[in-house]
């Protein structure tokens, strides 16, 4: 009975052993594939605007990838698909010198950006990178679930369409400039080549007398020297960025100024008055003197 009760003794000894070792395995497996995992991806789940042109997913593990034995394990662990579920051929590198580093490339010998066919990448739809759960890395320890990365391609149209309208904008507001400046100058040089002011010419022509002419012209030199005083005048108000509105006119001294309105712009008018006469003055002695030289 002895010997029975200690061969049993021995069996099971020897069976909780084994449950123990078996345990204790599957536990050191299990931590160390709950610690393979991915780091960060680019394009980042939920990512919009993404370029068509070489679509691609990077993939930054926090372990090694990439040596024979897990490319060979890896080499469908990969998928790119559509909305409705379609499948893209795509093509799977890695990185000597990063060896934490995948690129998944959309197959652009078999895929196209534009036209129609099979594979065509397309604006604005939302696709996703699937990278499978038995993905292993250089130590055979793998991911434990699938990773999804979903991302929306560019409105290639759209964004093309307002690149126009902006280019179209900027262009028309450079020609409206081009022609104000080309007004302004051609205002500029008329106004500079002008003739001068000959009253007797002016008096044959509207059938006045020259005394006319003249006090028409001082009246017309007083108002647009007025009227260039009053822009000056507005145009300082402005630069300060000061308007004030009043409820009707007051005399400056009601604000207690000493200062009488109206000196600059009388000023101005007397100047062009004296300058009128001046021509005037000149002008008469021109014809008494053509008067002599007839005479003679």
């Amino acid at each position: 009975m002895e010997n029975g009760g200690s061969e049993i003794m021995k069996k099971f000894g020897a069976f909780i052993g084994t449950v123990i070792a078996v345990v204790m395995m599957t536990t050191v497996l299990s931590f160390a594939g709950a610690d393979f995992k991915v780091d960060r991806t680019y394009p980042a789940d939920g990512a919009k605007n993404t370029i068509k042109d070489n679509m691609c997913v990077k993939v930054y593990f926090n372990k090694d990838v990439g040596n024979a034995s897990s490319k060979k394990a890896n080499a469908k662990a990969f998928k790119i698909t559509d909305s409705s579920g379609k499948e893209y051929p795509t093509r799977i590198f890695y990185d000597k010198e990063d060896s934490k580093y995948a690129l998944i490339l959309i197959d652009t010998t078999k895929v196209s950006t534009v036209g129609k066919g099979k594979y065509v990448i397309k604006d604005d739809t939302v696709y996703t990178c699937t990278i499978a759960s038995d993905f292993v890395d250089n130590d055979g320890n793998r991911l434990g679930k699938d990773v999804t990365i979903s991302f929306k391609t560019i409105n290639q149209g759209r964004n093309t369409m307002i690149y126009m309208i902006m280019m179209a904008l900027m262009f028309g507001g450079m020609m409206l400039f081009s022609f104000r400046q080309s007004k302004k100058s051609h205002d500029d040089d008329k106004e500079e080549k002008q003739p001068a002011f000959n009253p007797y010419k002016e008096a044959k022509r509207t059938g006045k007398s020259v005394e006319e002419v003249m006090a028409k012209h001082r009246r017309e030199i007083a108002k647009k020297s007025a009227h260039a005083v009053k822009e000056e005048n507005t145009a300082a108000d402005e630069g300060d960025g000061r308007t004030y509105k009043v409820k009707g006119p007051r005399p400056v001294a009601a604000a207690g100024s000493n200062y009488k309105t109206g000196r600059k712009a009388a000023a101005e008018a007397r100047k062009a008055e004296a300058e009128a006469r001046k021509k005037e003055l000149k002008a008469g002695n021109y014809g008494k003197a053509q008067k002599k030289k007839k005479k003679r």
